[in-house]
């Protein structure tokens, strides 16, 4: 009831200021012609003022009423000011009523003419704008992400297209999977969110067919209308639109909406295709990754176990016939060997933990000061003598991150400095802050990386001939950049200009886009 008052109240003030208008025109016409007439000017064409006044008054006017009545008046104003007797009316003059019918008929004509060509120039334009809204709207979906984008950028679009409160539903109504709605006014809301209406876009997205105010299914009571939006058998969601009123623009905007919604359509299933090759081209990393595993424990494991094996074999058979050094050399290799073994499980089980089916990564936002002097802690119990110097930012930089596998990448980054680097020199473990990003970088003083493995450093594989495993990276390099890649972040190795290797990773923090250049 309050939105049928408020609707009475604008039409009635847009009559008032139409009258006003016609009125004012009016008065202009007619004090002119009487200054034209007390000049002796255009006496004998002075109903051509008028037509010129009929013919401003349907421009600026709506519809062809008021061009109708400044018709009328016009005749009139010529017959009381302009024929004799003047300031009197006399239509029983020879020959005036006909004169005066085709001048009514003229005016007549001319104020439909002039009315029909700004309804062509106002349909033209809207035309035009929606023609815009339709291209920037297609360009902005083949941009989108995922669905959350595309259906923000469809209620937008058809926010400004319609200048009416839009709602967008994907699934059924009554229970959809996702809604985005924006309102002209709060109590717009209320309305589109109400039973009744929630059960007429539900039919829409039953039958698949336009329900509801300006279509053939229109239902008692029913304030909106409700498109579905829909391909071959699949209903995809339901399209509302409130209109303040019915129009000739809101016919236009119906058959509109439903030529945006097929744009919709289109977004969505691209998306879907999208996700799904995403989801296909993860599948196919995992398997990789699980097949380089594969590969570097069949390689890496040998050397350790068959090392353990001989050892402890000699030291079981020779024991009484070894002198005190040789086994202890034997036992310290044996030590060394196991302790390998061990960082081994450890990065397999960090594997499991990224790699298996339904697995997530419980991130936090976690201090990056912190993180690093744990994973320097845990080095120096395993390589007491290793000379680790730290550069971290003055500022407290927090990371989302899984802290326990951020501290493994560390670790295995400094562990294969010390052991491969070739170097006692000090290596460096440097944290920089770069726009919205972290870069955490381990580098050493040794002889770098071949160049021939560079580009294979973190994929498992190798082009090197050597064939001792116990001087190789391990597996510990393709599961770090699984790691980093599950936190969204990137991982490179490069060798430096002064010598010896250089292993960066970056992590995007809170709210950033998870896109970076090397550094």
């Amino acid at each position: 009831m309050k939105r049928i008052i408020q609707n009475f109240e604008t039409h009635f003030t847009s009559i008032l200021y139409d009258l006003f208008k016609t009125v004012l025109v009016f008065l202009i016409a007619t004090t002119f012609a009487l200054c034209l007439q007390e000049t002796d000017v255009l006496n004998d064409n002075i109903f051509g003022i008028y037509m010129l006044a009929v013919a401003i008054t349907s421009s600026i006017t709506s519809g062809y009423v008021w061009g109708i009545i400044a018709s009328f008046c016009g005749v009139v104003g010529v017959n009381f000011f302009f024929t004799f007797p003047f300031f009197a009316l006399n239509f029983t003059l020879s020959g005036y009523p006909i004169s005066f019918a085709i001048l009514l008929l003229m005016s007549i004509m001319t104020s439909a003419l002039t009315a029909k060509v700004k309804q062509a120039a106002l349909l033209s334009y809207i035309r035009e704008q929606r023609a815009k809204t339709l291209n920037n709207m297609s360009k902005a979906l083949l941009g989108a992400n995922n669905l959350d984008e595309i259906l923000q950028i469809s209620i937008d679009s058809l926010y400004d297209v319609n200048q009416c409160s839009t709602i967008l539903y994907i699934g059924s109504p009554l229970s959809p999977e996702k809604k985005v709605a924006k309102y002209i006014q709060e109590k717009d809301e209320s309305i589109l969110e109400s039973i009744l209406e929630k059960q007429v876009a539900n039919q829409a997205f039953q039958t698949g067919t336009a329900t509801g105010i300006g279509t053939g299914n229109a239902t008692q009571n029913c304030l909106g209308t409700y498109i579905p939006f829909s391909k071959k058998d699949k209903v995809y969601g339901v399209l509302g639109l409130l209109f303040s009123r019915n129009t000739y623009v809101e016919a236009e905007a119906l058959d509109f909406s439903n030529v945006m919604a097929s744009q919709i359509i289109l977004a969505i299933d691209h998306q879907e295709i999208v996700d799904e090759s995403q989801k296909i081209l993860l599948e196919k990393e995992k398997e990789n990754m699980r097949s380089n595993l594969l590969r570097a424990i069949s390689h890496d494991l040998r050397t350790p176990l068959t090392c353990i094996l001989g050892s402890s074999a000699t030291l079981l058979e020779n024991k009484q016939l070894l002198r005190e050094e040789i086994s202890n050399r034997l036992l310290s290799d044996i030590h060394h060997d196991a302790e390998w073994l061990i960082q081994m499980v450890e990065n397999l089980l960090s594997v499991t933990k990224i790699s298996g089916e339904g697995a997530a990564l419980k991130k936090q936002e976690e201090v990056v000061e912190e993180v690093v002097a744990e994973s320097i802690l845990k080095v120096h119990k395993r390589f007491p003598k290793a000379d680790i110097r730290v550069r971290v930012p003055d500022e407290l930089l927090l990371v989302p991150m899984d802290a326990m596998l951020i501290e493994q990448v560390l670790i295995n980054f400094m562990e294969n400095a010390i052991r491969h680097s070739g170097s006692e020199k000090a290596i460096y473990l440097t944290v920089k802050h770069l726009w919205d990003h972290v870069y955490f970088s381990v580098l050493d003083q040794g002889i770098g990386i071949e160049a021939e493995r560079l580009p294979y450093i973190f994929d498992g594989t190798t082009n090197s001939k050597s064939t001792d495993s116990s001087r190789g990276l391990g597996i510990g390099l393709p599961i770090c950049k699984s790691i980093i890649t599950a936190h969204g972040g990137e991982i490179y190795a490069k060798n430096n200009e002064n010598g010896g290797a250089n292993f960066t990773f970056v992590l995007p923090m809170k709210g950033a886009k998870e896109d970076v250049q090397q550094n």
